[in-house]
């Protein structure tokens, strides 16, 4: 049997793929409100009823008027309906990447307007029907998905996540090239005018899940957490790099080499791997879903905001990231400021 995703309403599962689904869509200057009154307004040359389907409150209602207007149809409509349809949707989808993430991410799936009143556009109820909707929204996904930022992550599903600092919308995403799955706890409403405070950190199991004092990772993801809360809004990036790229088990090696008196620098070149393996290009595509365009970063780290600056992504401000220095990650501290350029203030590092 083909899986296939069925459907129809704007507000049931997947209705962001229905003409009714709310999408402004820009064309010479007028806002569209949704597909389906495009749509439905190019039906008339009368400019007066093409404004009034305009204007029309719901796409329900635009729906309606030109039916009310059927007498007065152009009569080259047959025609032409199906380039219009394919037009304004791939508009719809250019238009909105966030929809667009939501479409490519939908994979191979055969998609099908579950419709038993129109069996031209939809599948007509039964599977019957033509589904011209269906196939154009297939050939706009695969437009579409081999595209940056479009084909960096697939956006599978969100869901609450409460924490001692409030609750977070949770968003779960799978890097494309890797297969590896990655966070963006949301906290408050974002603006898309206004960057937000961002943290961008990798996984760090034994510093931020079994409260490992020789790196400050576990300390830094707690006040990350409660600086966004502070701030009302913003984003927690939990990524899949492990050990600054190199993996779980590696990291332990290289701990057990920094036992016997390598520094964090030296431990990971004796494994063979560089100091820093992490790559944030992948964040572009997080951060399209989220219609983000400009953060302000919490790290102390230049290279990472050489790397988000060379992966495109635009650093309005960077905000100081210094928390968890104790005994036994003083020498670690350290290395990081002389060896890896980390800024900390003098105050921090001793």
């Amino acid at each position: 049997m083909i899986d296939e995703i069925q459907f129809y309403e704007p507000n049931e599962s997947h209705g962001f793929l229905s003409n009714f689904a709310s999408s402004p869509i820009i064309l010479s200057n007028t806002v569209w409100p949704t597909s389906e009154h495009y749509y439905q307004a190019q039906k008339f040359t009368d400019p007066d009823i093409q404004q009034q389907i305009l204007m029309a409150n719901t796409p329900d209602e635009a729906f309606n008027l030109s039916r009310q207007y059927a007498d007065k149809v152009k009569e080259d409509w047959m025609d032409v309906r199906s380039a219009v349809m394919r037009f304004i949707v791939f508009e719809k989808f250019r238009q909105n990447p966030r929809l667009t993430h939501l479409l490519v991410s939908t994979g191979d799936t055969v998609l099908k307007e579950h419709s038993h009143k129109d069996n031209f556009w939809g599948d007509g109820g039964d599977g019957s029907g033509r589904n011209e909707l269906g196939k154009i929204l297939m050939e706009v996904r695969d437009y579409f998905a081999d595209k940056e930022p479009f084909n960096l992550v697939h956006f599978v599903d969100s869901a609450k996540l409460p924490t001692q600092w409030g609750t977070f919308q949770m968003y779960g995403f799978i890097e494309q090239a890797t297969g590896k799955e990655h966070l963006a706890l949301v906290y408050g409403d974002l603006d898309p005018d206004s960057p937000p405070l961002i943290r961008l950190h990798s996984e760090c199991l034994t510093g931020d899940a079994l409260f490992s004092a020789r790196c400050d990772c576990g300390f830094q993801l707690s006040r990350a957490m409660e600086n966004i809360v502070n701030a009302g809004s913003g984003v927690l990036f939990y990524l899949r790099q492990e050990g600054r790229g190199i993996g779980l088990i590696n990291k332990i090696r290289a701990y057990h080499l920094q036992d016997d008196g390598a520094d964090t620098v030296e431990a990971n070149e004796r494994l063979g791997f560089a100091a820093d393996m992490r790559d944030y290009s992948f964040c572009r595509g997080m951060l399209s879903f989220l219609n983000i365009k400009s953060v302000k970063l919490m790290t102390n780290n230049p290279r990472k905001v050489k790397a988000l600056t060379n992966a495109g992504i635009n650093i309005d401000q960077r905000v100081a990231l210094q928390e968890g220095n104790n005994p036994h990650n003083e020498n670690y501290l350290k290395t990081k400021a002389a060896k890896l350029g980390h800024m900390f203030d003098s105050e921090f590092i001793k």
